[in-house]
């Protein structure tokens, strides 16, 4: 190849005096382009080789990881699937971090944990389950709508697709994550690309309005729930906090920390066994750019082994680049 450079270049060094410097500049623009061509055609058998390995492992771990999830479906019968921020929640493979098949003491009940998010950059996360409804954490700002008026969501899309594109690794996202979530939905949806100039910008802005729209409904909608179910926590401990509180002190009840480990597949999870009535599920998740806060009443039976799952869209507060 390089042989080959060489001589293309003596051989425009040859017409130099009879050509003008741009016939020169096009002379050796078409050389390199040509030299170009060549090297990625040379290299595109190794890059076939390795794309086959990659598949080849991933198809190795999913038959590992396939046996557990059919022997967990048949035990029982998968729970219903629920729209969520970033797609869709579904419980994940039992990490086997705990073993939930020891029996259990004669009218006790277990519950266990797991923080499912996709947020893990330097976590500080407890879990604590309480036989009353505590305080709710005081917002620090009301998490606004988003504008899904056309005018604002064109504008937007001009702003994130051209002048404030960020790769799926930043932290914080221009927007915040709520429209990095909304714009990865739609573009998939819609079956485009986020353009690379300005000439393909404006025709995908057109294009990207009616899906943007309909995420921005379902995010809003989302967040609208988040807001009663946090009026109604807060309304629970004023009206029935303090004498619940009683009541469970009286019965010898008390706040229980669970600890925390991480499964085979990363989640954050952790039991305890409890008797038998309603607890407070009360978790917190703090990564270097969001916090997460839940407190989930649930009511639990002698026997019962209950998993609660904790997503972004069940958690009540969510505060940070939201």
């Amino acid at each position: 190849m390089a042989t080959y450079l060489d001589g293309a270049m003596i051989s425009l060094s040859k017409f130099q005096k009879d050509w003008s410097l741009q016939g020169i500049g096009i002379l050796q623009a078409l050389v390199m382009a040509f030299a170009f061509c060549s090297i990625a055609q040379a290299q595109t058998a190794p890059a076939a080789g390795s794309s086959d390995t990659v598949a080849s492992i991933s198809q190795n771990t999913s038959q590992r990881t396939a046996s557990p999830a059919g022997t967990a479906k048949a035990a029982s019968a998968p729970p219903a699937v629920q729209q969520s921020i970033d797609g869709e929640d579904e419980p994940p493979l039992d990490d086997g971090s705990q073993d939930m098949n020891v029996a259990l003491p004669e009218g006790e009940a277990q519950l266990r944990v797991r923080i499912s998010v996709p947020h893990q950059v330097r976590p500080s996360s407890m879990i604590t389950l309480y036989p009353y409804p505590p305080r709710p954490p005081k917002l620090v700002r009301i998490i606004p709508k988003i504008d899904d008026k056309p005018k604002s969501i064109r504008q937007q899309l001009l702003n994130l697709g051209y002048s404030q594109r960020a790769s799926d690794s930043k932290l914080f996202p221009p927007a915040g994550w709520r429209w990095k979530y909304i714009l990865k939905a739609a573009t998939e949806k819609s079956g485009t690309r986020p353009p690379t100039n300005i000439i393909t910008m404006y025709p995908w802005t057109h294009k990207m309005v009616p899906y943007v729209q309909a995420e921005i409904k379902r995010i809003n909608d989302i967040e609208a729930d988040r807001k009663v179910r946090y009026q109604s926590a807060v309304r629970d401990f004023e009206e029935n906090g303090v004498d619940l509180e009683n009541e469970a002190t009286q019965k010898g009840l008390a706040p229980i920390e669970i600890n925390l480990k991480r499964g085979s597949t990363k989640l954050l999870s952790g039991e305890a066994t409890v008797v038998p009535g309603t607890w407070y599920v009360v978790a917190a998740h703090k990564t270097a750019n969001l916090k997460f806060y839940w407190q989930m009443p649930i009511t639990i039976s002698a026997g019962e082994r209950t998993t609660v799952q904790l997503t972004q869209t069940n958690a009540l507060v969510i505060e940070g680049t939201w």
